[in-house]
């Protein structure tokens, strides 16, 4: 029998929910149990052991992005499905990252609901098709605008600023580099301007050089 345990604040909702999973298996194949809190979901969690635990991500006391570190934390064994309203995906980013297997749109058909569940339950993560491409996209656009910052440096620019996070002084690299101090200090002040440094230790601490590079 699959445990499934349902968190959503509006009553109407987590029935219909119910009666849509249990008529949806044959006879006792499934059992759920809703609550409408965060906090009933720690008691019920506390007793019993579920395959499945559907959150959803907006509840007036404590919503369901505040609570899932939680229960993945206490309970990395049950997956989480999120709930959402959202249509954004920046949502759905962040609800992976905080340890959801699943995320689904509240618009969804019921199928693609139960094909959420069935990919859970054998251990694999599913995102709403209607988030799919939004989701690319979102992470794309991240991607590119973390780049385009050290797109902005020339060759020797780069070459300055990888010595300058070792903690090299100016006379040190314009040794390596065969430059006079000055020049060296060009660069330094130009690469500064082009990424937003304000001190030599906003430099040394800038990881990003370092996996773009």
């Amino acid at each position: 029998m699959t445990r499934i345990l349902i968190v959503d604040d509006h009553t109407i909702f987590r029935q219909a929910l119910e009666a849509i999973l249990i008529d949806s298996m044959p006879d006792g194949a499934i059992t759920c149990d809703c609550v409408g809190s965060a906090e009933a979901a720690r008691l019920k969690l506390k007793n019993i052991k579920y395959h499945v635990v559907i959150l959803d991500i907006s509840m007036p006391q404590e919503d369901g992005m505040a609570f899932l570190p939680e229960l993945v934390g206490n309970h990395p064994d049950t997956p989480v499905l999120m709930l959402s309203l959202f249509q954004e995906s920046q949502y759905a980013l962040q609800a992976f990252r905080l340890g959801a297997r699943g995320y689904l749109s509240k618009q969804e058909a019921v199928e693609e609901l139960l094909s959420a569940l069935d990919c859970l339950l054998e251990g694999g993560r599913y995102l709403s098709k209607s988030f799919s491409a939004s989701l690319l996209t979102h992470a794309l656009e991240t991607e590119q605008k973390m780049s385009e910052p050290l797109d902005l440096l020339s060759k020797r620019e780069r070459e300055v600023l990888q010595l300058l996070k070792t903690g090299d002084s100016l006379t040190r690299i314009a040794a390596r580099l065969g430059l006079s101090i000055k020049t060296v200090s060009t660069y330094k002040s130009r690469l500064s301007a082009k990424l937003g440094f304000k001190s030599n230790a906003d430099i040394i601490h800038y990881d990003l050089f370092l996996k773009a590079c």
